[in-house]
């Protein structure tokens, strides 16, 4: 029962000592990131580099109104609902930016 005891005291020990640490890691990406986005944005603000991804998807189907774009020498997408919100991957997944502005 002790030697239970002691594992899984140093197994939160580690867990704890552990997050600052992944946090940190996370924060330099999310750096990284918007270093990166703010250096790909050329200085008139037009950006070429995003091309629409065509697809097929019909009445009913999934991906019908969606729209795609893509940059892959950006390693970036962005995906538009039919509602107009907007999304943005990196290569881990999709995250929302920004939402439809409100008619009125």
């Amino acid at each position: 029962m002790q030697s239970t005891t002691l594992v899984v005291s140093l197994a939160v020990l580690a867990a704890l000592a552990g997050n600052p640490v992944l946090a940190a890691e996370r924060h330099q990406d999310e750096h990284r990131d918007r270093q990166h986005a703010a250096h790909a944005r050329p200085a008139d603000g037009v950006d070429t580099g995003m091309h629409q991804v065509m697809h097929s998807a019909g009445q009913g189907e999934p991906g019908h109104g969606w729209q795609y774009f893509s940059d892959a020498a950006q390693h970036r997408a962005v995906v538009i609902s039919p509602q107009g919100d907007y999304y943005l991957s990196r290569g881990k997944g999709l995250r929302w930016v920004a939402a439809a502005p409100k008619a009125g």
